[in-house]
């Protein structure tokens, strides 16, 4: 992942940079060569090729000197291959080993294995093979130059941003052919996105020590970003997570589309949906539910629910499997929540969700029951279409879970009965509720069908279960608990009930004031018109005044009495 903090010096005794052309080491490396320099730790530079496909190379090979001397490590070794001329093989490996083992440095410079050029290329693989031969302690510090690498280092370069353009300017027969000033230090500046902001400038690296490549490190230099994202756990299509098969059992009515409605609309991106007739003669749907894939199972003849859901799974090729009605929905991130929760852990292979929502005299208010598993021997306190369940626990040959064809009723309990002997459940605490309250958990089944449900696990309930039934069923304290708790929860609702009615009789008093403001709108309003009226009938009096003939006749004696008037005060 990308790193999240920089360091300031990638510690070393001896430092030795690989660059396939003169400017390379600087372009890659040049800031932190420069913090080597500043802290005394001895680097030397070997430039490969001569750099004469873009340029003299004597010009070329002056330029890296120039900056070398800058950065504050001298002058470079040019081993002088043509330009383009590197290949990856034992001639070069074996040179770049001798060198390695001269110099005794533990840090070795070189590009990364990203890089599009191909000397870039060829100089990467020869390094990361001479470096995992030497061994020891040795590591391999890969640059980016042409192509952003994917680092596992961040260096800050803050300190020798000065430094490092200045040497980058020294490149003056390249700059005229390309701005690459403004590539590298924008590609520095671009690596600080993740760190503090008084980092300006930072390096990127992928560091690798010869140990590692021996262990086979190599693979994950070179592997694509897919893989890469797949194993650190990020899905980058539908088939990178597991599939969950969900069994919709279609018993004819009209309620078909609200179930497919809500599978459309979850946000987990891997499901097929089965829609499994219970009755023969059913409408053909369409090949698609939203993204997933719809497979119908027809009969030929009329079926009960429980074989309707055996025959479901038995047509699963999912990991998962999940079992609703028509007529019955989910919220939008039930099956993601659900197989996010079983992935992160190894000891439970079913899950179900812990919230959801019923009708208090049609007030809603959310509820969360935990799934003890001797609660459920009492009675179904979850509902099926809460639990997601490994279907390897279905498909065991010898006793897989199953849904009992020869019951009347209580089908859907005892299967969850079956999957709490094969696995305990998860609890998964769900943001969406669910839309309705499930019909097992609105009441107590029937006596008949307890005593037939009773009757057929009586002899599967070990001395431990049953001594946690009638331990259960003996708890005062316990049973005083639960009436406690009970009476809370009325309280809480009797509470709501009163803010609810508080809040009513507040808003019938803002309408009430608001009625009132209006009516005074409207009044004065009225008399804003009116006396509009009486402006208009002022103006066109004071109007046929001074147009009349006495007004006129008797300007020269008004204009004598303001003159007496001026007189008089003076």
């Amino acid at each position: 992942m990308l790193p999240y903090q920089a360091q300031q010096l990638i510690a070393a005794a001896g430092v030795l940079v690989l660059a396939p052309h003169p400017d390379d080491e600087v372009f890659g490396c040049g800031g932190a060569l420069a913090a080597h320099a500043a802290a005394g730790v001895p680097v030397h530079v070997v430039i490969l090729t001569n750099g004469a496909l873009f340029g003299d190379p004597d010009t070329r090979l002056g330029e890296s000197c120039i900056a070398g001397q800058l950065l504050g490590y001298g002058e470079p070794e040019c081993w002088n291959f043509p330009d383009r001329g590197l290949e990856y093989g034992e001639p070069l490996v074996t040179r770049l080993v001798a060198a390695i083992t001269a110099s005794t440095a533990d840090l070795v410079y070189a590009p990364s294995l990203r890089e599009i050029h191909p000397d870039h290329r060829q100089l990467a693989m020869a390094a990361v093979e001479a470096v995992r031969r030497v061994g020891g302690g040795l590591r391999l510090a890969q640059y980016e130059v042409g192509v952003p690498l994917r680092p596992n280092l961040l260096l800050d370069i803050t300190p020798f941003l000065d430094r490092k353009r200045q040497a980058i300017a020294c490149f003056v027969s390249q700059l005229r052919q390309q701005s690459y000033d403004e590539h590298i230090l924008g590609l520095n500046r671009f690596r600080t996105y993740t760190l503090p902001v008084e980092v300006a400038s930072a390096e990127a690296y992928t560091l690798v020590s010869a140990v590692a490549l021996r262990e086979n490190a190599l693979l994950d230099l070179v592997e694509p970003e897919y893989v890469f994202q797949t194993r650190l756990g990020f899905p980058c299509s539908s088939q990178d997570v597991p599939l969950v098969s969900v069994v919709v059992r279609h018993l004819s009515g009209s309620g078909l589309r609200l179930s497919l409605d809500s599978l459309a609309l979850q946000t987990y991106p891997n499901i097929e949906v089965l829609i499994v007739d219970t009755v023969p003669g059913l409408p053909a749907l369409s090949g698609h539910c939203g993204r997933y894939m719809l497979r119908q199972i027809v009969t030929n003849q009329r079926q009960p629910v429980a074989a309707a859901a055996n025959a479901g799974l038995d047509e699963a090729y999912g990991a998962y499997g999940l079992v609703l009605d028509e007529s019955e929905s989910i919220p939008p991130d039930h099956i993601a929540s659900l197989v996010s929760a079983l992935r992160k852990q190894s000891s439970c292979r079913a899950a179900y969700a812990g919230g959801r929502q019923r009708e208090i005299d049609h007030d809603q208010a959310s509820w969360s029951v935990d799934c003890d598993p001797i609660r459920l021997l009492c009675r179904p306190v979850i509902p099926l279409r809460a639990v997601l369940f490994d279907l390897c626990l279905v498909n065991n040959v010898n006793d897989g879970c199953r849904f009992d064809e020869l019951l009347d009723s209580q089908q859907d309990w005892d299967f969850l009965l079956q999957l709490s002997l094969a696995t305990d459940f998860l609890r998964v605490a769900c943001a969406a509720p669910f839309p309705a309250v499930p019909d097992n958990a609105k009441e107590a089944p029937e006596p008949t069908s307890l005593q037939a449900m009773y009757e057929r696990w009586r002899t599967r309930w070990s001395t431990a279960q049953l001594a946690s039934l009638l331990q259960r069923a003996c708890d005062p304290p316990q049973l005083a608990a639960f009436r406690h708790h009970e009476a809370e929860l009325q309280e809480a609702i009797a509470e709501q009930r009163q803010i609810s009615a508080a809040r009513e009789h507040e808003l019938a008093e803002c309408r009430r004031a608001v009625e009132k403001l209006r009516a005074d709108l409207h009044g004065r309003d009225t008399q804003i018109a009116e006396m509009r009226l009486q402006l208009q009938d002022h103006q066109r009096q004071r109007a046929e005044m001074l147009a009349s003939h006495s007004w006129r006749m008797t300007r020269l004696l008004r204009c004598l009495s303001a003159g007496w008037q001026e007189w008089r005060r003076k």
